[in-house]
């Protein structure tokens, strides 16, 4: 029955071609790289072979309706300072965006005491922090296309530490990071869910500058994701190896 109704609609095609009314494209759906359905779930394997799952968990917060959460199993690895574990994200029509205030805190409270520490070995430091801004971070946005690049987080810290409890040993302290996003390419991956004919790779740059004397010093991260349509992240690509899906479930 459904052949006849195909070779029916195709005859009456046919038929009006020669007339003056134009027909009306159809508006293609694009394809969703980032599902958000409350209870979707996905496995991953690290390089070291751990494991770790990430589900959304209950929708929108009623403090906050327009954000979603997320909750994780334990990894088993050091995975503090990963802009990637945010708790929380938002959706809308063109981007997507996900909160890393609090992951961007511990970064700095664990990364930069460290730097500040090794130019003042053996003395006693009191070191103050405190960032201007702590933006969304920005996913990715729609529509996917090779060669399109963004800002996706930009934030500034300014401080200072006090030398042997002296005030008048007073130096100040200036940090930023910068996160820059840029997609790369579209390619069939496979990983250990499957093969995906379709997946978007974005690259992330991050570049954490500090200047505690007129030099300033510069750190770079460098994190490569690959999203497949109606899937999401099946890939995950940085210094510490690679990070592949392994399975998924979507209600």
């Amino acid at each position: 029955m459904r052949l006849i109704s195909l070779i029916l609609c195709t005859i009456f095609m046919l038929c009006g071609c020669g007339s003056d009314e134009t027909s009306t494209p159809i508006e293609q759906t694009p394809p969703n790289y980032f599902p958000d359905a409350v209870g979707s779930t996905w496995v991953y394997r690290n390089a070291d072979g751990h494991e770790w799952t990430r589900e959304i968990i209950d929708g929108h917060n009623t403090e906050e309706p327009d954000y979603q959460r997320f909750t994780y199993t334990e990894s088993g690895a050091d995975d503090e300072t990963d802009y990637l574990k945010a708790d929380t994200f938002r959706v809308t029509q063109d981007r997507v965006f996900l909160v890393i205030g609090e992951n961007i805190d511990r970064y700095i409270q664990n990364e930069l005491p460290v730097l500040v520490q090794d130019e003042f070995a053996g003395l006693e430091l009191d070191i103050a922090l405190e960032a201007t801004s702590h933006p969304d971070f920005v996913f990715f946005q729609f529509p996917l296309s090779p060669n399109v690049e963004w800002e996706a987080f930009n934030t500034k810290i300014n401080g200072s530490l006090v030398l042997q409890n002296l005030v008048l040993l007073q130096i100040p302290i200036e940090a930023q990071i910068s996160i820059k996003g840029k997609v790369i390419a579209e390619s069939p991956i496979e990983t250990p869910a499957g093969r995906f004919d379709s997946a978007y790779q974005i690259a992330y740059a991050l570049e954490f500058t500090h200047t505690l004397f007129p030099e300033a010093e510069v750190l770079r991260q460098h994190q490569t994701i690959w999203f497949a349509p109606h899937v999401g992240i099946v890939k995950i690509e940085n210094e510490n190896g690679v990070t592949a899906l392994i399975s998924y479930t979507f209600p």
